[in-house]
């Protein structure tokens, strides 16, 4: 047995090495956790006998309150910064649409398309029925795609009438850009052709086939050339003339290089017809009205594929189709865009019925081919029946903006 005068000896010696030990006892912070710490050993032993360490562990205590700032975990209530964030999908400069969120932010038609650069914009969110979600990626004309030199610069070309050099001769075309074009974000491009007899001003006074009144978010800018005629007969040269035409405003204005595309009626549509035979590696789709190889610029056989939407009218022509005809020229477009044969899309709809669109399957990814047909005389904005709005104009200009 171990004399009691002996243990209390032992107990105060160990008492005072504990305070004297401690680093830095006498601060409040800090080492006030540590030493809570070592009052909680204090407690322990025997309940510390001054109780001192008793009241380290209050010290301790309040450590405990630092454990508190573990409340700053409620700092993950930053977290909902990233709600933040999400606001900023819907934020006007788009970076937050840069997030996952942005795809969403196919909202981004208002955003300029900025956001499209999310995840994959164009077909993102409203695809391509949201009518520019893609193009998301383009939104109000988009910064994504491929811009052209023009993107950055000020314009010098202005709307209206401009001339041209081409082949030693002056041509024209007639230029329109939305009121808002804003020359950081890349537009889509149409050409638009006009049929025998009209010319370009003809054109633009159609609204170029109406597509730029169904452009309520001015995305797009559209160009409409004028034949050498000036009365849209138009030759397999005009293909080159539209080679020139496109380098002048690609180089003065910002035009998204992958939404270029065309349309016409007749032999409008017959410039359409040649350019998707010609230069299918620059332009993304075609959209006309009624139109066959009238140029001779589609004599070969078809390699590369193209985004093709084409109506015809039953008294288009009569008898057995001819090689150019548009009738022939849509299967080959089908064929070469690797969609499933439709016998069927130029059976015409019968007198009193409503027009019909057959939507090719199984194309080619990116080359949707539709070909629609009705009952009447040649012309591009066929009515159904019962119907005061022609249904033509919408149909293509769904197909264009699902780019």
């Amino acid at each position: 047995m171990i004399p009691m005068r002996r243990v209390r000896s032992i107990l105060a010696l160990v008492a005072f090495l504990g305070s004297g030990c401690s680093p830095d006892a006498s601060s409040p912070s800090g080492s006030g956790g540590a030493q809570g710490t070592s009052g909680a050993t204090g407690s322990a032993g025997t309940g510390g006998a001054p109780g001192s360490g008793g009241a380290a562990n209050n010290g301790g205590a309040t450590g405990i309150g630092g454990a508190a700032s573990t409340g700053g975990a409620s700092g993950t209530g930053g977290a909902t910064s990233t709600g933040g964030g999400g606001s900023g999908n819907g934020g006007r400069s788009g970076s937050g649409g840069e997030g996952m969120a942005g795809a969403a932010g196919a909202g981004g038609r208002a955003i300029a398309g900025s956001g499209g650069r999310g995840m994959g914009g164009g077909t993102s969110g409203t695809g391509g029925g949201g009518l520019g979600g893609s193009s998301g990626s383009t939104g109000a004309g988009g910064s994504g795609g491929m811009q052209s030199g023009g993107c950055g610069k000020t314009r010098t070309l202005q709307n209206g009438t401009l001339n041209i050099t081409f082949g030693g001769a002056s041509r024209k075309y007639i230029l329109r850009a939305p009121d808002n074009y804003d020359n950081n974000h890349a537009y889509r491009l149409v050409f638009a052709y006009a049929e025998s007899g009209s010319s370009a001003m003809s054109v633009a006074t159609r609204n170029y086939f109406t597509l730029a009144t169904l452009d309520t978010n001015k995305t797009t800018i559209f160009a409409a050339p004028d034949a050498a005629n000036g009365a849209g007969s138009w030759s397999k040269s005009d293909v080159d003339l539209t080679d020139a035409i496109l380098a002048q405003l690609e180089g003065d204005l910002c035009i998204d290089k992958t939404r270029i595309f065309a349309t016409g009626f007749s032999f409008g549509g017959a410039m359409s017809l040649a350019l998707a035979c010609t230069r299918a590696d620059v332009f993304r789709g075609v959209a006309f009205f009624s139109g066959a190889d009238l140029t001779g610029s589609c004599t070969g056989t078809l390699t590369k594929p193209i985004a093709y939407y084409a109506s015809q009218a039953s008294q288009d022509s009569t008898g057995t189709p001819m090689p150019s005809s548009g009738r022939v020229k849509q299967a080959e477009f089908a064929a070469v865009n690797g969609c499933t044969p439709e016998p069927s899309a130029t059976t015409f709809p019968a007198a009193g019925q409503p027009h019909t669109c057959t939507i090719y399957k199984n194309c080619s990814a990116g080359h949707p081919t539709v070909y629609c047909v009705f009952d009447g005389p040649h012309g591009w904005e066929p009515k159904d029946p019962g119907q005061s709005m022609s249904w033509n104009a919408p149909e293509a200009w769904k197909f264009i903006t699902q780019f």
